[in-house]
């Protein structure tokens, strides 16, 4: 009898020590979820406060750029000495800037909005020609340059015959691509995404951008179809395509670019007169009133922080006509 009367408590006693055990499991893990949910909700958050702070910035930045024009309307990106003024200015030049928006730190940089290969009209024949006319073309380069100028020209035509290497609607069909092709001038840059081996000739930059080729404005909003693109916006690439230059002068070009954007050093200071002129003579360095900004969180801080990525054409300091700003991009990267 005493030992039916013990076998029950010690049977009991391991059923509260397994439901203790089992609680104790449950607890951890909650506690678990709810401190990496907590960590979850926290990056969000401070994701979401970030879109706002670059949206406020955003604004100020436009009437600072409005400012230094009003005040230095024949400045030219390149030539002005920094160091000669008591206040920072702010030009598509290329150079980071740093300011407080209440309290909170930012950094943008300021481009021109008319940079990059214009692709929008029947001028890509020439762009990808010269891509395929280079010396150090190889033979498989040269191949697929002729095939994205016939899948191109399919996607841009209004007609449904197929290039030797293009592609029409099936082609877009059987990729879940319907109802491409277009048959009509694009109306939006990013649509060269879909032409197949494009962003092999022309690579996507470190934001996910197509910035090596110029955007397409949207109808009588802006006008970027100025033949020259914006030196302090071109890439290593685009340097080489355009201008005729040895090895060693575009090292030379690019350190003085970089010079220039991090150090604020003359390119007069930094560059013979004959390489100068020399890019000068192949891009615009005069802003053309149109802007690419760039805004994000400083090197040093330490918070999620959503990169801000907006073009537009610039105003006066009473403000945009009819106070409204149409812009070309406005991405959250």
């Amino acid at each position: 009898m005493k030992k039916r009367k013990l076998y029950r408590h010690n049977a009991a006693l391991v059923a509260v020590l397994c439901l203790i055990f089992s609680a104790g499991l449950l607890t951890a893990v909650t506690l678990a979820l709810s401190q990496t949910g907590t960590f979850s909700v926290a990056s969000h958050i401070e994701l979401q406060r970030s879109m706002l702070v670059a949206e406020g910035a955003a604004t100020r930045i436009q009437y600072l750029l409005a400012a230094d024009r009003n005040l230095h309307p024949d400045d030219k990106p390149g030539e002005v000495d920094y160091t000669t003024f008591d206040y920072d200015r702010y030009m598509a030049d290329g150079v980071t800037h740093t300011i407080d928006y209440y309290g909170e730190k930012i950094s943008f940089t300021v481009l021109d909005a008319v940079s990059g290969w214009d692709m929008s009209g029947a001028g890509y024949e020439t762009v990808l020609a010269g891509i395929s006319g280079q010396d150090d073309a190889g033979d498989d380069q040269i191949y697929l340059v002729e095939q994205v100028t016939h899948r191109l020209g399919d996607y841009l035509d209004s007609d449904d015959d197929i290039r030797d290497y293009g592609m029409e609607v099936t082609d877009y069909e059987d990729q879940g691509f319907a109802p491409l092709p277009r048959n009509a001038p694009m109306q939006f840059r990013e649509e060269l995404l879909y032409i197949e081996g494009f962003t092999e000739l022309f690579p996507l930059d470190g934001n996910g951008r197509l910035s090596s080729i110029r955007l397409i404005p949207p109808e009588s909003t802006s006008d970027l179809s100025d033949d020259k693109m914006n030196l302090f916006a071109a890439d290593r690439r685009t340097i080489e395509l355009v201008c005729d230059l040895t090895e060693d002068e575009l090292d030379r070009a690019m350190d003085a670019l970089e010079r220039w954007k991090n150090d604020k050093e003359l390119l007069s200071d930094t560059l013979d007169d004959e390489l100068l002129a020399k890019l000068k003579g192949s891009f615009a360095t005069q802003e053309s009133g149109a802007y690419t900004v760039i805004i994000q969180a400083p090197a040093e801080h330490s918070r999620p922080f959503r990169k801000l990525v907006f073009s537009y054409s610039g105003f006066e300091i009473s403000g945009p006509e009819g106070q409204v700003i149409n812009y070309m991009e406005w991405n959250f990267l």
